[in-house]
């Protein structure tokens, strides 16, 4: 009985603590796009930037997404105060990043090296992910930061004796801290139509990733607002 009362009392207050994030809707000014081409939107006439500029038409949506970009490089970057002041007034980040990790990798040693090296890799990647995620929230608190986890966008025929989705659920296990919120993009994965190439959505792939984001916002429990004209 006494583990039955505990474990209703921690989903009631569960429930409480999402009815109060329900009732306080963030009112999105400000968006602030960071990573790799994928968020840039190579390819493509404006990637999710365009959708997220339909989707909330009274914000100011900034997408500083950089092709070939890596998570060392965005640690830099953001190190080097890179976009500062525009992140200390934002109230999303939506953040894609780490392919390039992997994608470096494979290149320079094949999928048996990569195998080889993927722990460090991800210990890597989670260490510059922490940092990221401080640099975005230091002196802006309110900030909500949105990762897009990693798909796995690869053909049937070249998965690497089926170690590949593997690997991609252990590098996701990465993704993720206080105050930041993981978009799942694993469905993108299973629909052939939506690839520009082995890597990058096309149109009708960054449709499906823009309303992923805002089925992920709607599931957290927090509102957001969209400001229609």
């Amino acid at each position: 009985m006494g583990k039955n009362f505990r474990s209703s009392a921690l989903f009631q207050k569960a429930l409480r603590r999402k009815q109060r994030n329900a009732a306080r809707p963030r009112h999105i000014k400000k968006i602030i796009i960071l990573g790799d081409s994928v968020a840039y939107g190579y390819g493509t006439k404006g990637g999710i930037a365009r959708h997220l500029e339909d989707s909330f038409p009274d914000s100011e949506v900034l997408n500083f997404g950089i092709n070939g970009l890596t998570s060392d490089g965005l640690v830099e970057r953001l190190r080097a105060a890179h976009w500062q002041a525009e992140l200390a007034q934002a109230d999303l980040v939506l953040l894609n990043i780490g392919g390039n990790d992997l994608l470096r990798q494979y290149r320079n040693g094949g999928a048996s090296e990569l195998i080889r090296q993927f722990a460090s890799l991800k210990k890597k990647y989670r260490r510059n992910l922490l940092d990221i995620y401080g640099h975005i929230q230091e002196g802006n608190d309110r900030v909500l930061i949105v990762q897009n986890s990693l798909y796995n966008s690869m053909k049937k025929e070249v998965q690497y004796f089926g170690f590949t989705q593997l690997l991609f659920r252990m590098w996701n296990s990465a993704i993720g801290a206080k105050g930041v919120i993981v978009t799942n993009t694993r469905k993108m994965g299973k629909l052939p139509s939506i690839w520009l190439d082995s890597i990058h959505p096309n149109e009708e792939g960054y449709a499906i990733m823009h309303q992923l984001l805002l089925e992920t916002l709607q599931t957290t429990g927090i509102a957001v607002s969209k400001e229609r004209r």
